[in-house]
């Protein structure tokens, strides 16, 4: 198939925000890009006029037993989240602190997780606590958690 029968994925995306054939139009769809990256990111804009944009599809992950979904965002919302982070990553660093573990790092979990083994075989550690982290699922019961 040619590109345009295809789906618009990744490679769609880069060809025609990059591809000298288009020139003209090209700039125009960068420019509508932009302009909806700001109207994101500065208004409160109605969820059904985006709601396009921030579907997504669940893949499922063999975890054997059982299964992860995996959530795959649409590649528009996924080129403009990357382009606003490139924007403001520098204060998402400074305002996110501790409160977000490696924000904005590059690899940034995987160098959390070789610290925590550090720790972990290191002597002198007499206790880790281990946070169980269910609501990143949305699977806490938060009345339960405010009452303990």
């Amino acid at each position: 198939k040619q590109w345009y029968q295809r789906r618009v994925d990744s490679e769609c995306w880069q060809h025609i925000l990059c591809c000298s054939a288009f020139s003209k139009s090209q700039e125009l769809v960068a420019e509508a890009i932009a302009r909806l990256a700001r109207r994101v990111c500065t208004e409160d804009v109605d969820f059904k006029s985006i709601a396009v944009l921030t579907a997504g599809r669940l893949v499922p992950l063999d975890k054997c037993p059982g299964l992860r979904p995996i959530g795959i965002g649409e590649i528009l919302r996924r080129i403009i989240g990357k382009c606003v982070m490139m924007v403001l990553k520098k204060d998402v660093q400074k305002n996110a602190g501790p409160l977000q573990t490696c924000a904005g790092h590059e690899g940034g979990i995987e160098a959390a997780i070789h610290a925590m083994a550090e720790v972990h075989d290191d002597e002198d550690t007499e206790a880790i606590l281990l946070v169980d982290a269910s609501n990143a699922f949305n699977a806490l019961n938060r009345t339960a958690a405010t009452n303990n």
